[in-house]
């Protein structure tokens, strides 16, 4: 699972083509991004990446209400290729996710306690996803909708939830988006976990409202 998460500006070196760097250095500061909202994605467009402002929460086709989407923010990587609402997009539109890191939740004292993952170092996080053109029903801001692909959390991202999305290694990424869908599952299931550390975070983080870098201070 992954219910928020964090995007900020990319940083340099990051491995991907400098345009695209670039261009991923104005992505708007959302430090509590929830579903529904916009997100920088990078996909391939005719043979080159391309970054877009897609809405988090698949829009298929065949979908009459946005409301639906909340139920299709995650895809898992066991049934992506194969369930109904994200067949076609498995098969022709793979793209990643950059983010800074994500959120988790554990029940603890009755309470819903959010955990930050990330890398230490605090790079950025490239996560497998597929996305959909623009639906009729979408806002004119947006120029589709987009699925982070999640496996079995393992390591210390276990410890937090049984679900974690699948990360690639930035020099992955234009394979994965070209592949036929045979390949691109295996490119998935072969990329490495990032060592991911996990840090108590305040529970502001419950209300999509705040967003500002306190979220990712750790609490005791």
């Amino acid at each position: 699972m992954c219910g928020r998460f964090v995007q900020l500006p990319l940083q340099f070196g990051s491995g991907l083509p400098a345009d695209v760097e670039q261009a991923l250095q104005a992505t708007p500061e959302k430090y509590n991004l929830a579903p529904t909202q916009r997100a920088a994605v990078v996909l391939d467009d005719q043979h080159q990446m391309a970054v877009r402002r897609f809405r988090w929460g698949l829009v298929p086709p065949w979908c009459k209400d946005l409301k639906q989407t909340y139920s299709t923010i995650n895809a898992r990587i066991e049934t992506v290729a194969v369930k109904p609402a994200f067949r076609a997009a498995w098969q022709a539109r793979r793209c990643v996710v950059p983010m800074r890191g994500y959120y988790e939740w554990c029940a603890e004292n009755g309470l819903k306690q959010p955990y930050f993952l990330g890398l230490a170092d605090g790079s950025d996080l490239f996560a497998a996803a597929i996305w959909e053109p623009k639906h009729r029903l979408q806002r004119e801001d947006e120029d589709g909708s987009v699925c982070v692909i999640t496996q079995d959390a393992v390591d210390e991202a276990g410890r937090v939830h049984d679900r974690m999305p699948v990360f690639l290694p930035a020099a992955l990424i234009g394979e994965f988006m070209r592949a036929s869908s045979e390949e691109a599952m295996l490119i998935l299931k072969a990329a490495p976990i990032p060592p991911l550390t996990v840090r108590k975070v305040s529970r502001r983080v419950n209300a999509p409202r705040d967003d500002d870098p306190g979220l990712l201070d750790e609490v005791p």
